[in-house]
């Protein structure tokens, strides 16, 4: 994990990511840079991945990531391990899950929906709401622990922005400049998280947004098919999560 929003203010206290939301009598979920209507029985399935993502979130305040079992995640959740293991295959996957998500809303959509600073102002909303959750699982050594999974996850999205929905040919040095603009998100976005930076999230995403090689911005900066309405938003700006 965008336009400007009051500063000064608390984050949100709500747990749930904006992955999803309601559309009359349906739910939208937001996945792999595409918006879909689910009908009931992905409904459940969804509603039942964020209340596990709930517990796990709710747990690691106490409970390192690395130490936190299945067995506890399904007790907090109230639910059985069939029903963990029906959603997730293992513990690290609830944060790919979330991350893919809070992607597919706002990153991935970089150049087919929303400009570079949109994007991401949108998925670090999201992230921001689970800083302890995010911190935990980035501490793991685990090659499926989400400093690993992050940055693959995002060369493909924005590669295939560029190749199936851009038609621009994949050159050497917009190879390069893919990996520099991934290095910039993975590794800067985090220390504004965690507290490296002193200033709003809407600035962070300015500055990133900023910092993309030129060729790739120019690009990807104007989307394809812009949103006729205003993006979501967080009620109050993010603040960072200072931890010592």
């Amino acid at each position: 994990m965008n336009a400007a929003a009051p500063r000064g203010e608390k984050p949100t206290s709500g747990r749930r990511t904006n992955a999803t939301r309601r559309a009359g009598a349906h739910l939208v979920a937001f996945s792999e840079g595409r918006c879909e209507v689910l009908n009931n029985s992905l409904i459940s399935n969804y509603q039942t991945k964020l209340l596990i993502m709930d517990a796990a979130d709710k747990l690691v305040e106490e409970t390192p990531f690395d130490k936190l079992s299945v067995t506890q995640i399904c007790e907090e959740a109230g639910i059985s391990r069939a029903t963990f293991y029906r959603c997730f295959k293992d513990k690290f996957a609830i944060a790919q899950w979330h991350v893919e998500l809070a992607w597919a809303q706002g990153a991935n959509e970089i150049g087919r929906t929303l400009s570079w600073k949109e994007g991401y102002y949108i998925t670090e909303a999201n992230i921001a709401s689970r800083n302890l959750f995010y911190a935990g699982v980035a501490k793991s050594n685990d090659y499926n622990a989400i400093d690993n999974f992050a940055p693959r996850l995002r060369r493909k999205t924005i590669t295939e922005t560029l190749t199936q929905m851009r038609k621009v040919p994949l050159t050497e040095h917009l190879k390069f400049q893919i990996d520099a603009t991934v290095e910039l998100e993975v590794h800067l976005f985090p220390k504004w998280h965690y507290g490296s930076y002193d200033v709003s999230l809407d600035e962070m995403c300015e500055w990133v947004a900023d910092s993309i090689p030129r060729e790739l911005f120019d690009l990807l900066n104007t989307p394809l098919h812009p949103r006729s309405s205003r993006p979501p938003r967080p009620i109050a700006e993010p603040k960072p999560h200072h931890i010592i």
